[in-house]
């Protein structure tokens, strides 16, 4: 199936006929099934290589980092003139940030009165962090490259560089990821900040509006993707296809999880417990209050090397608390290490941060529901300067408040968040938990055994277990409850 689409189509098309709709109908028509949407070729970051031509139909699963950007007006119904014969028609362009194509002896009357304008709210938008592969879109059975060569109308776009921009809007520095100018027309607006969206649209290359004050020669090309229509993730999108868990299903997978939690803890099942009670927490506001939030404190890790393979990065470098992350990453659709490594705590910026005008990411400005694993074993002797005690307050103001600061020109906005936040550590940690408990001494003694590289026993899950816990732990969070007024 090719899926084409030329931006500047149509004549004698009055703007009263609702051909926008019409388009955007269209679209939403062919693509009505998840099997369908899944043919689309997926933005990811290897799109920026040069293949992806102005035009393509992609899909982007993205984050909304920041969505002020402001609004743009796109003149979508132009009426043009032949300056030769006087003749008069009405040409419509969407999806696009192009002027129209207009032939030889055309122009656009920009005065007449039945030019239509359309407003579009533009939204960045990243890679959601910490983004499980099993979580990721399948991508088309066929090559990216093949696929956008037959989806695309237009010549090549040579893509440009765009620098350490995009590292300061991604959350996580270092890491690989996507970024797109996301440009929403009404009657759509731009989703909420953190708002976690699968969106299909028009890319295009194109400029940053938050560029202009730059030269010509400077300004840098960003890719854009005109959204013809967009969806919140929920849960189907995130848990495997299978059928809906029953009630006379939860306790089995319970009982499930626990074993498979305490396989990875050594045989700690006190801790399994705790640890699932911790997976399975969310926290909501009721009655003016948050409750619902538990985070979690395991004592028991074996303290990692001085040497940091991967320092001032988001990578843990000990082998027992990488080895908890993975497992856990194996279950959850979104998780974050966040090492208490001193070259990180004091280099990055853990709150986000608009001072300079552009909204610039913190480590915290994540996803809600994303899991945070903080390693306070490669915590060693050293000078903790302002920046990083700064972080260490904001984490802890997560973990006490659930919420973010976003620091904005002569004043700081508390924003609420929805992080679970797991610290493993060698003795109790420096943050205040909700829970701080021991682990049993099999249990640290199997934890020694995977520092020293002794082979475990431990078998692995088999796919259908795997993705029947992932479902459990997405829907037991998820279940609706209530709260009494007294």
């Amino acid at each position: 199936m090719i899926l084409t689409y030329k931006a500047d189509i149509g004549e004698n098309i009055h703007h009263d006929s609702g051909f926008g709709k019409m388009v955007k109908g269209r679209f939403e028509g062919v693509f009505d099934s998840q099997e369908a949407i899944e043919r689309i070729p997926v933005f990811d970051q290897t799109s920026h290589s040069g293949k992806l031509k102005n035009g393509a139909l992609v899909r982007f699963r993205c984050m909304v980092q920041d969505p002020s950007y402001g609004e743009e007006l796109h003149l979508s119904v132009a009426h043009i003139v032949n300056s030769n014969t006087g003749e008069a028609k009405q040409k419509f362009s969407q999806y696009t940030d192009a002027d129209h194509i207009l032939d030889e002896g055309w122009e656009v009357d920009y005065n007449a009165p039945d030019n239509v304008f359309t407003e579009k709210e533009v939204a960045y938008c990243v890679s959601v962090p910490g983004q499980a592969e099993w979580a990721q879109p399948e991508a088309p059975g066929s090559s990216l490259e093949g696929a956008l060569e037959s989806m695309t109308i237009s010549a090549a776009s040579a893509s440009s560089s765009r620098g350490e921009k995009t590292q300061l809007k991604y959350p996580l520095r270092g890491e690989k990821h996507a970024s797109a100018l996301v440009k929403f027309y009404a009657p759509s607006t731009a989703p909420k900040v953190l708002s976690v969206v699968d969106i299909v649209g028009i890319y295009e290359l194109g400029f940053n509006v938050k560029d202009q004050g730059e030269e010509d020669d400077a300004r840098m090309s960003w890719p854009c993707i005109h959204s013809i229509y967009h969806s919140n993730v929920g849960l189907d999108q995130l848990v495997p296809g299978l059928p809906k868990p029953v009630a006379s299903d939860y306790a089995d997978r319970r009982r499930m999880c626990v074993a498979h939690l305490a396989s990875i803890l050594g045989g700690d099942e006190l801790a399994a417990q705790y640890l699932l009670l911790h997976l399975l927490s969310k926290t909501v506001a009721v009655q003016d209050a948050k409750v619902g939030k538990f985070s979690l404190n395991l004592i028991g890790f074996p303290g990692s090397s001085k040497e940091q393979a991967h320092p001032g990065t988001f990578s843990l470098n000990n082998a027992t608390t990488e080895w908890m992350s993975s497992a856990l990453a194996q279950l959850v659709p979104r998780s974050v290490e966040i090492p208490f490594d001193l070259k990180l705590l004091n280099s990055v910026s853990f709150a986000p941060n608009a001072e300079s005008g552009d909204l610039r990411a913190g480590a915290l400005q994540l996803a809600p529901d994303t899991q945070l694993v903080c390693d306070e074993t490669c915590l060693h002797e050293g000078t903790l300067d302002e920046q990083g005690v700064r972080n260490l307050q904001a984490l802890q103001t997560v973990i006490l408040d659930q919420t973010v600061s976003y620091v904005y020109p002569y004043q700081s906005i508390e924003m609420a968040c929805n992080l679970r936040v797991l610290v493993l550590s060698s003795g109790k940690s420096i943050l205040q938990n909700d829970c701080d408990l021991y682990l049993s001494g099999p249990s640290v003694r199997f934890l020694s055994d995977i520092k020293d590289g002794k082979p475990t026993d431990l078998k692995p899950l088999d796919p259908m277990h795997t993705e029947q816990l992932r479902q459990y732990l997405e829907y037991a969070r998820h279940m609706d409850f209530s709260v009494p007024k007294d």
